[in-house]
C-alpha cells in the first residue's frame, strides 16, 4: 500500500494521484510502501530549495518514524519513476499530524 505527499510551496496529500502526475519537475513528493518498506524521495530539477529540504526532512524522520531508520529511501529520479509507474495511484495520505510535526 502506498501513502504520499506533494512539497510544492505546501504540502498537499497524494492520494487517488497517480505516479505521473505527482512526479513532476516543479515539485517534490515522498511516498511510503509499507509492504516492501521502501521509500520514495522524489525531487523534481525545477523545485525550490526550501522544498527540496522539507522533502528531504520528512523522508528522513518518517524512516525513523515508521520503520526504525531501517528502510530504503531511493531517492534516483529513474528507479523512483521506473518502480512507481507499476502503480495505478497513490492509496492514502501520509497523516497530517505526522507531516505538520516535523515542518511545523
Amino acid at each position: 500500500m502506498l501513502k504520499g505527499i506533494i512539497i510544492q510551496q505546501d504540502v498537499k496529500d497524494a492520494k487517488n494521484l497517480s505516479p505521473n502526475e505527482m512526479l513532476i519537475e516543479e515539485a517534490c513528493a515522498v511516498v511510503i510502501d509499507d509492504v516492501s518498506r521502501t521509500i520514495f524521495l522524489w525531487v523534481g530539477d525545477k523545485a525550490s530549495v526550501g522544498d527540496k529540504f522539507k522533502a528531504a526532512r520528512i523522508a528522513h524522520v518518517l524512516n525513523w518514524k515508521f520503520f526504525g531508520g531501517a528502510a530504503r529511501i531511493i531517492q534516483d529520479k529513474n528507479e523512483v519513476r521506473s518502480v512507481l509507474s507499476k502503480y495505478a495511484r497513490i492509496d492514502e495520505e501520509i497523516p497530517k499530524g505526522e507531516i505538520k510535526a516535523i515542518i511545523g
